[in-house]
């Protein structure tokens, strides 16, 4: 073999192995960047995860106490009885009644928007909040109940939300007690929504009894305020009653 074959062959083995070498130097790149890319994707998901929650938790968390807190009044202290007596005080026990059921629905259905499974950063967490709002839903919406007070359907419990929100998909917030009054006074498409809730109330101030479905939604809020605050920073454990059928 002359050495311009022996050249020529060496310098295809070096060609060969410097286009292997690229092409695997090619391909361990493009995984690279494919790798960093997912991580850049996950690390926007958390991040807006993060975002969402640490906006909607504590309003969503203060809505579903002072909810449970007006539903453990009514049925335990007499909140309703009491505030009947004078024309002036029924008209704050029902609006005010009104005002905390809308604003715990409207923050759920600003969850609903923003976001189709509210993820906490796990599949269990997921799964446990999603049945935490159906089981307070359903309670909503039950019929099996003795009697049809604070019965609202489904579809009628997301409407309220919607009616309350205010702002648009990137700032949403409910609106306050002051304007849900106004609108109750001046907006009769609004007011009809809360009509037979709003007799339904009356009717609670004048009915002996704890009525189990106040109760079993007073409980079930309890639950989603343990699940949301689980460090009990918000709301210390002195603070958390539960109410019972006895």
């Amino acid at each position: 073999m002359n050495t311009e074959l022996i050249v020529a062959s060496l310098s295809g083995v070096v060609a060969l192995a410097s286009v292997a070498y690229s092409s695997q130097a090619n391909r361990k790149n493009s995984l690279l960047e494919d790798e960093l890319e997912r991580q850049k994707v996950e690390r926007a998901r958390m991040l807006e995860r993060q975002d969402v929650m640490s906006r909607v938790r504590d309003p969503l968390l203060w809505a579903a106490f002072d909810f449970q807190s007006r539903l453990y009044n009514i049925a335990a202290q007499g909140f309703l009885r009491v505030h009947f007596v004078q024309a002036r005080d029924q008209q704050y026990a029902v609006r005010s009644t009104l005002y905390v059921l809308a604003e715990y629905l409207g923050w759920v259905e600003i969850l609903r928007r923003r976001i189709f499974f509210l993820d906490l950063g796990n599949q269990e967490s997921n799964r446990q909040i999603v049945r935490l709002f159906t089981r307070i839903s359903n309670v909503l919406n039950d019929d099996a109940y003795p009697d049809r007070h604070f019965r609202l359907f489904r579809s009628d419990q997301r409407a309220i939300g919607e009616l309350v929100i205010r702002g648009d998909n990137d700032a949403d917030s409910c609106i306050g007690y002051a304007e849900f009054c106004a609108r109750l006074e001046s907006d009769s498409g609004f007011a009809a929504w809360f009509a037979s809730l709003s007799d339904s109330v009356a009717e609670l101030a004048s009915l002996p009894g704890r009525h189990p479905r106040l109760v079993d939604l007073q409980v079930a809020l309890m639950d989603l305020i343990d699940f949301l605050d689980p460090q009990q920073e918000r709301f210390p454990q002195k603070s958390r009653f539960r109410l019972n059928r006895c």
